[in-house]
């Protein structure tokens, strides 16, 4: 395999990682903290004569974040531990064990929440809890890797990797 093949995949999928960090910050996902942004990465890897793209979260050093792959599937979560769900509402940072003093309530809308006592008769909701909440997948993977797939075909079309070859000296 020639070294222009070889850089054109490495730029092809610098090019395809920055794409999908656009497409996550851009709407196809709403994120908090920005750590599944910086999950993202992309390398070229050969394994002998075999080459591969490999693109994901969590890839070479980088943290991964558990939820990338129900975010790209879809499906339902359900606890683990604990008998519900606490969905933090907007504005409420860290878990539900931050707020000892938290109770309770049900909602007009039948809706469980965790809330505390602000001020003599206020209350602060805190969380939703919930038995199951169902994921609707995003895509956010292989939508973004569709739509670059076009600039990898032809980036690696002989005529380029010749006009590649030639600007690196071989």
């Amino acid at each position: 395999m020639s070294k222009a093949f070889y850089f054109q995949l490495q730029k092809w999928t610098g090019r395809t990682v920055k794409h999908i960090i656009r497409n996550i910050s851009g709407g196809i996902l709403k994120t908090r903290s920005g750590q599944f942004r910086r999950s993202i990465t992309g390398r070229v890897a050969r394994l002998g004569k075999i080459v591969k793209t490999i693109i994901g979260s969590g890839i070479f050093g980088r943290k991964a974040v558990k939820y990338a792959g129900i975010l790209e599937k879809g499906g339902t979560i359900r606890p683990r531990k604990a008998k519900m769900l606490t969905i933090p509402l907007p504005g409420i940072k860290g878990r539900a064990a931050n707020y000892p003093d938290a109770f309770i309530i049900k909602s007009k809308k039948g809706n469980l929440l965790l809330v505390e006592k602000k001020g003599k008769k206020g209350l602060r909701p805190l969380f939703v809890l919930k038995d199951e909440v169902r994921i609707p997948a995003k895509h956010w993977l292989s939508q973004s890797i569709k739509e670059m797939r076009p600039e990898l075909l032809r980036s690696l079309k002989p005529s380029e990797i010749v006009k590649v070859m030639a600007r690196m000296g071989g």
